[in-house]
């Protein structure tokens, strides 16, 4: 038999997240076994929470759901991530749309409420990726972030075409006067939320707008609304709106 895993990485929820779907869907496809193996490592505890793995390990219900990873008992042949990513991408509407994403958005949601905003609006969520704690020296706001101007004008857009009943959402980190441009009687803002509830409010939202992360891009691949998707290096699905 042929048993596979994710390698062992450190780095943010969405990140290891998008991981952990790609080699599972990578194996469906490939007549391999996979084992869930959980998290070892996740970036951005900032308030060093000793249950902040466990909190995802519940958010994403995988463990409960797959067979877990097992050394003591298989061998597994583990191959790099980016491997799985080039294949995944090569085909990206056929996979990210199948049975087996549908199994993914299944577990996510056997433990929450699809009725997340509670309100009878139109919910859009806004995901604003800011220069955080674990990006130190190495970040490049043209390879990760987006001006509030292009958010301001894909969400104008979206005025524009639903008129009434919207009610946005800006997920982001930072000093709250950062986001005053955003301010509005539509908008409500959540800024340094925790990421359990700033990951199902773009999952729920009726409509979605990316940025450059994979935070949001995975959420985008879970959710069932309307995506308008900010390019970055992972390329969108079809029937994403993309945005210029």
């Amino acid at each position: 038999m042929n048993y596979t895993t994710t390698e062992i990485y450190n780095d943010g929820f969405g990140a290891q997240y998008q991981r952990i779907i790609s080699y599972y869907i990578y194996s469906k496809y490939n007549n391999l076994i996979f084992h869930y193996r959980p998290f070892d490592k996740i970036e951005h505890n900032y308030d060093n929470d000793e249950q902040f793995i466990n909190k995802k390990e519940e958010f994403i219900n995988l463990k409960n759901n797959l067979i877990n990873y097992d050394p003591n008992k298989y061998n597994y042949n583990i191959k790099d991530v980016w491997c799985i990513y080039n294949y995944i991408d090569k085909n990206i509407n056929e996979y990210y749309q199948s049975e087996h994403m549908e199994f993914i958005k299944d577990c996510f949601w056997k433990n929450k409420d699809k009725k997340y905003f509670k309100n009878d609006k139109i919910n859009v969520a806004v995901h604003i990726r800011r220069q955080n704690n674990n990006d130190y020296n190495n970040f490049d706001p043209s390879l990760r972030s987006l001006p509030d101007t292009k958010y301001l004008n894909i969400i104008n857009i979206i005025r524009n075409r639903h008129k009434t009943n919207l009610l946005f959402h800006i997920y982001s980190q930072g000093n709250i006067t950062d986001f005053d441009k955003f301010k509005n009687e539509d908008v409500v803002l959540h800024i340094d939320t925790d990421i359990e509830d700033t990951f199902i409010g773009l999952v729920a939202a009726d409509i979605l707008i990316t940025s450059k992360s994979s935070f949001s891009y995975v959420a985008a691949l879970l959710s069932n609304g309307i995506i308008y998707y900010n390019p970055f290096w992972h390329p969108p699905l079809n029937k994403w709106i993309i945005c210029t």
